[in-house]
């Protein structure tokens, strides 16, 4: 229950971390995360609102991430999921990523869309 519980919170985090728009400089002020979408590293600022991504593969980035869904799943069983609406020519924008750093047993799946992309 503890693992669901930090799988949870860090969704939460995660989620907050993609709705309100980006700051000056905001690694001086949050800490960062590490998500891996489509193959790709990325260090996002841990902030509410849209997350400015700080590198994609060890390089620099001036893209901001901006939470499209989110599902969260317990040894197979879905725990947590939401989904914003987007339309299918939105499809080739969002990308499917995970997190890694979560209790064994825990999946976390985002989709991410990335402005301007990575």
């Amino acid at each position: 229950m503890k693992r669901l519980i930090a799988a949870i919170v860090l969704a939460v985090v995660y989620l907050a971390s993609a709705s309100a728009p980006a700051s000056a400089d905001p690694v001086q002020h949050f800490s960062t995360f590490t998500i891996t979408c489509g193959g790709n590293t990325f260090v996002l600022v841990s902030k509410p609102g849209s997350s400015n991504v700080v590198t994609v593969n060890g390089m620099p980035s001036n893209s901001i991430s901006v939470l499209m869904g989110l599902t969260i799943t317990q040894n197979g069983k879905t725990v947590f999921e939401f989904h914003k609406s987007y339309t299918l020519n939105h499809n080739d924008r969002i990308a499917i990523c995970t997190e890694n750093d979560v209790p064994e047993g825990v999946t976390v799946v985002g989709e991410v869309k990335f402005t301007p992309g990575p």
